[in-house]
């Protein structure tokens, strides 16, 4: 018989590999697990009231309208197909858009600074100062399209596979009336009720994106979709005269 500090010995030599590789296939189970949320969420209704109040305090903010499904009809017979651009307070908007007119496509920049405005040719690209009325760029608000979707949205309640995504980000479905969408579109459809889905930053309740999914204008269907981003919140934004 061996002694018995040798045996002992002998007995930890073997165990140790062994605790390892239990350990090590633990580690490697649990990394499988997604994280606990450290904080559950305020109700879909608290968190529509925090995204009011935080963007009612962000002065300038950029945006991008793009169409999943369908297009927007402008004046002047312009089918938008892309949007993006900056504003400053309500004073203070530029856009750059994308359309079709007619057969042709077209590129159409705008800036409108304290009631004065300015637009390119859609044929020849030169900028003029026109009339706010003869802009079909004259309804949009962006600003007061913040406020209409979030103040306004009704139903508001988080998807079925939660509302935390990619950690970061806040997700709730609703429905608004197409009257709050004016501010985007111009012309609607007065009566109709579209489905939203919304994104808000977790960390600052701030509004970074929509879609909207029914029928908003006259020539829409009930499977046109619209989405608009929002960025730039803190970014050195600065809005100039073109001429």
């Amino acid at each position: 018989m061996l002694p018995l500090d040798i045996s002992r010995r002998r007995l930890i030599s073997i165990s140790l590999p062994i605790l390892l590789a239990i350990s090590l296939a633990g580690v490697a189970c649990s990394s499988d697990e997604p994280p606990e949320p450290t904080a559950e969420l305020p109700t879909a209704e608290i968190a529509l009231e925090n995204a009011l109040a935080a963007m009612a305090s962000v002065p300038q903010f950029q945006f991008e309208l793009t169409h999943p499904e369908g297009k927007t009809s402008l004046p002047g017979g312009l089918e938008l197909r892309r949007a993006e651009g900056s504003v400053i307070t309500p004073e203070r908007l530029e856009v750059a858009a994308e359309a079709d007119l007619g057969r042709v496509f077209v590129k159409i920049d705008a800036v409108v600074i304290e009631g004065q405005t300015w637009m390119t040719n859609p044929v020849t690209g030169n900028w003029a100062e026109i009339a706010p009325e003869d802009s079909p760029f004259s309804f949009l608000d962006p600003v007061q399209l913040v406020t209409n979707v979030l103040a306004q949205t009704m139903e508001p309640a988080y998807p079925p596979e939660g509302g935390l995504a990619d950690g970061n980000r806040i997700r709730l479905n609703g429905k608004v009336a197409s009257e709050a969408w004016r501010p985007l579109v111009g012309t609607i459809v007065p009566g109709e009720v579209l489905d939203v889905a919304l994104t808000l930053d977790a960390s600052t309740f701030r509004l970074v994106g929509a879609l909207l999914t029914g029928r908003l204008q006259p020539d829409d269907d009930d499977s046109f979709a619209r989405r608009i981003t929002f960025s730039g919140f803190d970014a050195d934004l600065s809005i100039e005269p073109p001429l």
